[in-house]
C-alpha cells in the first residue's frame, strides 16, 4: 500500500496476439479465485494522458454475443481502439453488474417474463448496479498515471 492506497501487482504477464492487434496481457488477483482481473496493455504511441477502458465481465455478451446487450461490442471497439491509440483495458470480474453469472441467468429469465435488468435485479434482492471500482483504482496505481 501506498499512503494507504491498495496498490496491485500482477501475478503474471504474457504477450497476446489477437483478431485486434498485439496486447501484453497481466493478471491481478481479483479475490475470486481462479478468476483473475485482466489488462490488456499497448503502451504504442501512448499519450501523456493514456486511454482508459474498464470492462466489467459480461460472459454472455463477450464471450457468446447475447444481443441482450452490448457488451461484446463494447469490448471489440475498445480492443481496436487501444490497439490503435495505446493505452489499457482493464477487464473486471463483475459479471452481471457484480451479481454473478447464475443470478445474472435469472434475471435474464425475469427479463423474457417482461421485467427490465433493474426490476429483475431488484426481485432477486439486489440493488441496481453492485459493481465497485476499487480494483481498478489499484490496477491504475500500478500503472503510476497521473491522470486517465
Amino acid at each position: 500500500m501506498e499512503n494507504n492506497r491498495k496498490i496491485l501487482s500482477p501475478l503474471v504477464s504474457s504477450n497476446l496476439p489477437t483478431e485486434f492487434g498485439n496486447f501484453k496481457i497481466l493478471a491481478f488477483e481479483s479475490g475470486i479465485e481462479p478468476l483473475p482481473h485482466v489488462v490488456l496493455q499497448n503502451m504504442d504511441g501512448l499519450s501523456s494522458i493514456p486511454n482508459v477502458r474498464i470492462h466489467s465481465e459480461c460472459m454472455t455478451g463477450d464471450v457468446f454475443g447475447s444481443t441482450k446487450c452490448d457488451c461484446g461490442e463494447q469490448l471489440k471497439a475498445s480492443m481496436e481502439y487501444i490497439e490503435e491509440h495505446g493505452g489499457v483495458l482493464i477487464y473486471l470480474r463483475q459479471e452481471g453488474r457484480n451479481i454473478g453469472l447464475i443470478n445474472k441467468l435469472k434475471a435474464y429469465h425475469l427479463q423474457d417474463q417482461g421485467m427490465d435488468t433493474i426490476e429483475a435485479n431488484h426481485s432477486l434482492g439486489f440493488l441496481t448496479d453492485q459493481r465497485t471500482y476499487e480494483d481498478a483504482l489499484a490496477i491504475l496505481r500500478y500503472f503510476n498515471f497521473k491522470s486517465i
